[in-house]
């Protein structure tokens, strides 16, 4: 199973998509490539700014992976100017050739806000692939979902 797990260089990598991929691949090793995606044109000015913010992404998600349960493939990439992230991600999904996309979520707005993050909602419209969308367990839904559940 080769899974690509999209980064945004927080502990949740850690702490929610690793336990969640463990899960998952049940008894089997899986194959994990962790994507994390600069935004070139907000994040850094100059050539030398990309190269150094990109360093330091890499060094933040070095940490974070360092004991993880299976062998994990870095990649820091800088956003092509007018690119969308999630389709981004999406087309390296179909480029790495992997069987799903791992993203944690964070709140958002809209319809499916309580339930999802914006670039989880996203990924679901534009991945090629299967996504597993994991919310961390201090993160409940909230919503329309929480209310029905609730009926």
């Amino acid at each position: 199973m080769k899974l690509l797990v999209a980064a945004d260089g927080s502990g949740k990598l850690r702490d929610v998509a690793f336990p969640a991929i463990v899960t998952l691949a049940d008894e089997t090793v899986p194959e994990v490539v962790v994507l994390h995606v600069v935004r070139a044109a907000s994040e850094a000015w100059s050539d030398e700014e990309l190269r150094q913010v990109m360093a330091e992404r890499r060094h933040q998600l070095e940490a974070l992976v360092v004991n993880a349960d299976f062998a994990v493939q870095l990649l820091v990439e800088a956003l092509p100017y007018g690119d969308q992230t999630s389709e981004y991600i999406a087309r390296r999904a179909s480029d790495l050739e992997v069987d799903a996309i791992v993203v944690t979520s964070k709140r958002a707005t809209g319809l499916l806000g309580g339930l999802l993050g914006s670039l989880a909602q996203a990924l679901l419209r534009d991945s090629p692939v299967p996504v597993l969308v994991v919310r961390p367990p201090d993160e409940p839904a909230t919503g329309h979902a929480e209310r029905t559940a609730a009926n």
